[in-house]
């Protein structure tokens, strides 16, 4: 991608983050907070192996938090918002959330660490890896946008059916299979992200 469509892209996307999974709610106040990403880490590590409740509403209120310090570094300032962004999403939608989501979560954060801890990394790399996320983050929205309708529309069927046709105590065998089966998805892509932190620490080191 050459750079006037890459800075193109990312000025687009930082401009509609807001719109990409319902994520309205305006830029807090440019109070400066004490900056350091070790809560936003522990809150992120947090998730990957439990996703609560109160896990991603901190990880939420930490990005708030961090966003006004990097209202004026625009690479930071964006995987910060899309850090909010799938994090209010998961929380929205929790088992019924893509599976891709947290990936995000934790490739977003990683990107992050990476462009805020090493100041001597040349600015033309930190555009790179954000556009990549950039990138991510605008497929997974697409795929996000696609399940809705179907999902929806199945959903809609699958209540009418199990109304008139199933006892309420199969329907409810029938919904934990099914959280089993997220829970099981859920642990196979934990395995994925270790492999992902892995590739991403050895990509730093070079």
């Amino acid at each position: 991608m050459e750079k006037p469509s890459r800075e193109h892209l990312v000025n687009d996307i930082e401009n509609r983050l807001d719109d990409f999974f319902d994520d309205s709610n305006p830029l807090p106040s440019t109070t400066k907070p004490t900056v350091s990403m070790e809560k936003l880490k522990s809150m992120v590590l947090s998730i990957d192996w439990e996703i609560t409740e109160t896990c991603l509403t901190d990880l939420i209120g930490e990005t708030d938090a961090l966003m006004p310090h990097y209202q004026e570094d625009r690479l930071p300032h964006t995987l910060l918002r899309m850090l909010r962004a799938v994090g209010r999403y998961i929380r929205l939608h929790k088992a019924q959330s893509h599976p891709d989501a947290i990936k995000r979560v934790m490739s977003v954060f990683a990107s992050l660490e990476q462009i805020t801890n090493e100041p001597q990394m040349d600015e033309s790399l930190k555009k790179t890896i954000v556009a990549k996320e950039i990138a991510a983050f605008k497929k997974l929205k697409q795929q996000v946008e696609a399940q809705r309708t179907p999902m929806a529309d199945a959903r809609n069927t699958c209540d009418k059916e199990t109304a008139d046709f199933v006892p309420n105590h199969q329907f409810k065998q029938a919904m934990n299979a099914v959280e089993e089966r997220l829970n099981s998805q859920v642990a196979a892509l934990k395995t994925q992200l270790v492999t992902l932190q892995k590739e991403l620490d050895s990509m730093r080191n070079r």
